[in-house]
């Protein structure tokens, strides 16, 4: 999952930059790098505490989908179509993760007897 998180932020950050490139809009420029640099954060922080980093990941990823699923039909579409695969990709693993965690806790806590 961890991976998963860097990965994803990587990508978005890479892929701000390549849009820099192309449109010389700063706006997209700071837009990819600070979701991309806000999940290397949200992974960074989930070697410490890692439900709290994936958690946090999850939120973004969920804005980040909210943020770019509208604007799928603007310029450059590329960039926004790849910013929102990505965020989906990552807030569907966060949630299944969170899923199935909240299985396994509630699995040992009736084997357990509590």
């Amino acid at each position: 999952m961890r991976i998963l998180i860097f990965t994803g932020g990587i990508l978005i950050a890479l892929l701000g930059l390549a849009v820099f490139q192309q449109t010389k809009d700063p706006v997209l420029l700071q837009g990819g790098l600070t979701l991309g640099g806000g999940f290397v954060i949200c992974g960074i922080f989930s070697l410490r505490s890692k439900w709290h980093g994936i958690t946090g990941a999850g939120v973004l990823a969920l804005l980040g989908a909210a943020r770019s699923l509208p604007k799928l039909g603007s310029e450059p579409q590329w960039y926004y179509a790849g910013a929102a695969a990505v965020c989906c990709v990552l807030m569907i693993t966060v949630v299944r993760a969170l899923l199935t965690e909240r299985t396994r806790q509630a699995v040992e806590k009736l084997k357990t007897g509590e």
